[in-house]
């Protein structure tokens, strides 16, 4: 969940590391720090805060440099303390890495390390991994000592990369690492597992980027090559006989520890991205988290239009499996949920599945059909569960927001869902364009099954008219958040908006830090409504007025009236209600609802979080992308 940079080339390496390190912090920002080579040295600045303020306190960009790499943390091993933020070295100061995910023997290879004299600085997983190359290297030099080889106190890059491939194979977990070493201070190292790492090309064959994902880099290059499993990718600006293919200018060798192989043709890997430094500009909005949700409607004509031929795919996939699972975390998981009323609709059952809970109930064979949803492509446990799916036999598919991603390469189709670059943590414009595609998804399942979906089709197009509407409201939406004042927030509904009403509730808390929670209008007496008193309100999502889910929820609403609960609704302009604060969104089908329902519950957080001084983008503890178990 950590971010982590990388850079080698003739720029100001401390620079494009802190621009890189504003990029990332949506990925963790307990701490921050930075490690380059200066004069054969290794310069490391570092701080518990957010990048901006440890960047000015430790002056990163003091020293010149052309080489380095950096660190945004989200603390998962040790707490939030100086030493435990990166870079962090070996006893030697010879050796600098970074690193992204857990470490799973450290303590064994640490109780090893310490045994041998090894002095460790923090409570860190991640120092165990210069302290074990440096152990590799001091072998190699006693084995050249007693073999009375020469003993210079010196070692080849050649033995350093052998160094680090052995200490690599004594390592268990999961891991994102970029490595610089003093001694060789033209050479930049990075290895994953299970963590995702890529790499930026620069425009000519001496600058080279290491990135969590491409907004680390996209404001130098376009160019990307996403790692696999085992990757270890050896960079070296100055020598021309690293060039692992001949129509490759780029002066890098790619090493599987896997494979135990160099992999070669990795040309036909290098990606161009669409994205551009725009999508992490905030264009004169306060924060990402309203800029992204004013972008929807725009957002959300793109989703309309891509991957018509996945998306075909994809539903003859699902007409021809007998279960259809669709795993995913979070957000992503609610918009599952959705998709589960969309598709029973057309009698075909689509069971929505906790990602870290499908490898204990799901039950898999080989016409069964896997559907990861994963914003990033790399969230930890959805990608685990599409791996074992797939070992299973399982036909496998995930709809993603970054290309080259691990999900990508993993899963049989591969739908992207065009949202851009979405920087704040808390999602919204992704959720959306989730929506998009599972919908077009029913549309397009319906088609195969010969059931008239004219009416659904011609709502696709209108679906950006139907959110532009909506967030017009937000002035209204701002001022009945101000005036909320209790402690506790129960968000409830029925049918195809149940799922919102778990969404907004996991908005309102993540960045309000306020309790709240979804569930079933109908459950609401079923216990819960006991708790409602002066510190309880309570968020309605009414159904359209043409739905038979409607009554229903508006008795609920007057049961918890009856015991003096406050109600604020949101729902559609006539609904009849009253000593009722309304959030008006347009009455729709039923089918289409969703997507107003989600960009008013958005707004609402946004807004509250706003008047209670909340970092709204960098909401505490929380990371955009979860990427450790």
């Amino acid at each position: 969940m950590c971010g982590i940079i990388g850079y080698i080339g003739s720029g100001n390496a401390s620079e494009i590391l802190l621009d890189g390190l504003k990029r990332l912090e949506y990925r963790g920002y307990d701490s921050c720090g930075i490690g380059i080579i200066t004069s054969n040295d290794i310069l490391v600045k570092k701080n518990i805060g957010k990048v901006k303020e440890v960047s000015e306190y430790e002056n990163f960009e003091e020293f010149p440099s052309n080489i380095g790499l950096g660190h945004s943390r989200w603390a998962t091993h040790g707490g939030i303390t100086k030493e435990n933020s990166h870079p962090h070295t070996d006893c030697n100061n010879e050796i600098c890495i970074v690193h992204n995910g857990i470490i799973s023997n450290y303590k064994e290879l640490k109780n090893k390390l310490v045994s041998k004299g090894h002095v460790f600085k923090s409570e860190t997983d991640t120092e165990v991994i210069p302290h074990l190359i440096e152990e590799e290297i001091k072998e190699l030099k006693n084995k050249n000592k007693n073999n009375n080889e020469n003993n210079n106190n010196k070692y080849s890059k050649e033995d350093y990369i052998n160094c680090i491939k052995k200490a690599f194979k004594k390592i268990e977990g999961t891991y994102a690492v970029v490595i610089i070493n003093k001694n060789f201070p033209n050479t930049l190292i990075g290895i994953r597992n299970e963590s995702p790492m890529v790499v930026g090309l620069g425009k000519d064959d001496s600058e080279y980027f290491i990135g969590s994902d491409v907004s680390a880099f996209l404001k130098y290059t376009n160019k990307a090559l996403p790692l696999e499993d085992g990757d270890l990718i050896i960079i070296d600006k100055n020598d021309n006989k690293i060039n692992n293919e001949k129509s490759n200018s780029y002066k890098f060798e790619v090493f599987n520890l896997k494979n135990n192989c160099v992999k070669t043709n990795i040309s036909k890997n290098i990606l161009t991205l669409d994205w551009n430094i725009e999508n992490a500009e905030k264009k004169g909005y306060e924060h990402f988290m309203l800029k992204e949700i004013m972008e929807e409607p725009e957002i959300i004509k793109n989703s309309i239009k891509i991957s018509q031929e996945e998306i075909q795919k994809l539903a003859g996939m699902i007409n021809d499996c007998d279960k259809i699972y669709v795993i995913a975390m979070g957000t992503s998981l609610h918009a599952g949920m959705i998709a589960e009323y969309w598709f029973s609709k057309l009698g075909k059952l689509v069971i929505p599945c906790d990602s870290s809970e499908f490898l204990i109930k799901g039950i898999i064979d080989e016409k069964t059909l896997v559907v990861g949803i994963t914003q990033s492509g790399e969230t930890y446990d959805t990608i685990k569960a599409i791996k074992y799916a797939k070992n299973k036999g399982a036909k496998t598919a995930s709809l993603v927001n970054v290309i080259g991603s691990t999900a990508t390469r993993e899963s049989d189709v591969t739908i992207m869902i065009g949202s851009g670059l979405e920087i704040s943590v808390c999602a919204t414009k992704t959720f959306m364009s989730q929506l998009v595609i599972l919908y077009r998804l029913f549309i397009e399942y319906g088609k195969l099954i010969n059931k008239n979906m004219e009416v659904y089709e011609k709502e696709l197009e209108k679906i950006p008219k139907y959110i532009s509407k909506t967030i017009k409201n937000k002035e209204k939406i701002k001022e009945i958040s101000e005036n909320l004042t209790a402690t506790n927030y129960l968000f409830i509904s029925k049918g195809i908006n149940l799922a919102n009403a778990y969404e907004g509730a996991l908005k309102f808390k993540e960045i309000t830090y306020l309790h709240a929670e979804g569930m079933s209008s109908g459950f609401l007496k079923h216990g819960t409504i006991s708790l409602i008193d002066k510190n309880m309100d309570t968020l309605a999502l009414i159904p359209p007025l043409e739905s038979p889910l409607l009554s229903s929820v508006l008795a609920n609403v007057e049961e918890i009236k009856a015991r003096g609960g406050k109600v604020i609704a949101v729902g559609p302009k006539n609904v009849d209600l009253e000593a009722v604060e309304l959030i008006e969104v347009p009455n729709l089908i039923e089918e289409v609802s969703p997507f107003v329902y989600a960009p008013a519950c958005q707004l609402l957080a946004y807004y509250k979080a706003l008047t209670m001084g909340r970092d709204v983008d960098k909401p505490r503890g929380l990371a955009k992308s979860v990427t450790v178990e």
